[in-house]
């Protein structure tokens, strides 16, 4: 792994050397597993390289070094479900399909998900992105599920202020009417007439016959 490393970059034995304070010789024999580099060795050499340990042993096929951190935290929040169990509750909930099988492979640290498959768990699991590159036990995990909840409290309640505030001109009555989610269809109407540039004017002799005809 090594040798494939120092390759891809076209970097020698000996610009490995330099970089780890050996001897070309010594890094020979850990490319020929002859010799096994310490531990401080290896880390190094997975930050020179931008890999993980793992990837380095060949415990894992993906290079990033997350890889690892991120599959153990969505491990996690997999807890007791299996891989479909899983990917079931995300689909049932988030609308959106991951399969099993990336799920286990992500777990695994085989494989780092794309950034909006990352947000797509995180939703899930009402987490914030940043819970996934640190290490978490089932303790930090509540934690962080509480201090997510609380954001999108906050975050709800300043949307509701703005929208308030946009309507502060307009009498209470109006206002709560404005907000019923039942009249959100004749709200999407008016929109469709003001787009149109039909004057309301226009269509007042229309309104009151509908009025009469109900009231007959």
């Amino acid at each position: 792994m090594l040798k494939q490393l120092r390759e891809e970059k076209s970097l020698s034995q000996k610009d490995i050397a330099e970089y780890l304070g050996l001897t070309r010789q010594a890094v020979a024999s850990y490319e020929l597993a002859k010799r096994e580099p310490d531990y401080d060795v290896l880390k190094k050499l997975a930050d020179y390289f931008g890999v993980s340990v793992d990837y380095l042993l060949g415990r894992v096929k993906c290079k990033d070094v997350n890889a690892i951190t991120v599959g153990r935290n969505i491990d996690l929040i997999r807890g007791n479900m299996t891989y479909k169990e899983m990917s079931e509750s995300i689909s049932k909930k988030m609308g959106t399909i991951i399969f099993p099988e990336m799920l286990e492979l992500y777990a695994r640290g085989e494989r780092m998900p794309f950034s909006a498959t990352l947000k797509i768990i995180a939703k899930y699991a009402g987490v914030r992105e940043s819970f996934f590159y640190t290490h978490n036990t089932l303790l930090t995990y509540e934690k962080e599920k509480e201090l997510y909840k609380r954001g999108e409290e906050v975050n709800a309640n300043h949307a509701n202020k703005d929208a308030k505030g946009e309507f502060s001109h307009i009498d209470e009555e109006l206002r709560k009417w404005i907000f019923k989610e039942s009249n959100l269809e004749y709200l999407k109407l008016a929109k469709s007439i003001q787009e149109s540039g039909i004057p309301v004017s226009a269509l007042e002799p229309l309104i009151k016959t509908f009025k009469n005809n109900k009231q007959n």
